[in-house]
């Protein structure tokens, strides 16, 4: 194969999907391509290293509507301020965030000020859930899907009383949305995601009731998309 020579090269392509490591060698010659009617952004099983990805996201993130990235590396927070700078227009995330990490997605949900649908990852080094829905509830600003995903084993436990003042300061926001709730609770049985606990789900059936709550799905497909 040719390479692709360090100059911006225009392609017409919407939706860009990379798996594995073979796949991502190809992804360094990509940086330098500008995909004008990008939209869609997925990465899985691997990662592009040496900043290639920020790169990527720097020529083409201002008309990405959605980025899906599973995988593991260390400069994982640069990549997620990166889509913070770079992809405005965003309506669906999905990625990680390390529990030492919080304030970047504060600085995300401040910059991507369309976005919808999140998904994030919850347990062992990441989030817990009691950060994540106080992170969404309170500087999120348009968000209507939170899809919590538990591939380990939860280190805190999140209390009924800190689920029902999510709930409450939820439907207190301006303007109200009624929010869909997903757990992904993935090889694990003894996980002990907030649907574990009996208090919980009925906080959870109170809040549909009410129409705080639009949707409540548990399942353990870890391929469930937002």
């Amino acid at each position: 194969m040719s390479k692709v020579p360090k100059t911006l090269i225009k392609l017409d392509i919407d939706k860009l999907k990379l798996s594995l490591k073979k796949c991502i060698v190809g992804f360094e010659k990509l940086q330098y391509v500008i995909f004008s009617q990008l939209q869609v952004l997925k990465i899985r099983n691997a990662f592009p290293s040496n900043g290639i990805p920020i790169k990527f996201l720097e020529n083409n993130g201002k008309n990405l509507k959605e980025i899906y990235i599973c995988c593991n590396d260390k400069s994982f927070n640069l990549l997620n301020l990166a889509i913070s700078k770079f992809c405005p227009m965003l309506r669906k995330l999905s990625t990680r965030i390390k529990n030492n990490e919080l304030e970047t997605l504060k600085i995300i949900f401040n910059s991507c000020k369309y976005l919808e649908s999140i998904k994030i990852w919850c347990g062992g080094s990441f989030l817990s859930e009691k950060q994540a829905l106080e992170t969404v509830v309170k500087y999120s600003q348009n968000i209507n899907e939170l899809v919590l995903y538990h591939l380990y084993i939860t280190q805190f436990i999140l209390l009924p009383k800190e689920l029902e003042s999510f709930f409450i300061n939820w439907s207190n926001r301006v303007p109200q949305k009624s929010l869909s709730l997903v757990i992904i609770v993935y090889l694990y049985e003894e996980n002990t995601s907030l649907d574990k606990n009996d208090e919980n789900i009925e906080i959870i059936n109170k809040y549909i009731k009410l129409g705080v709550i639009k949707k409540f799905k548990v399942t353990d497909d870890y391929r469930y998309s937002i």
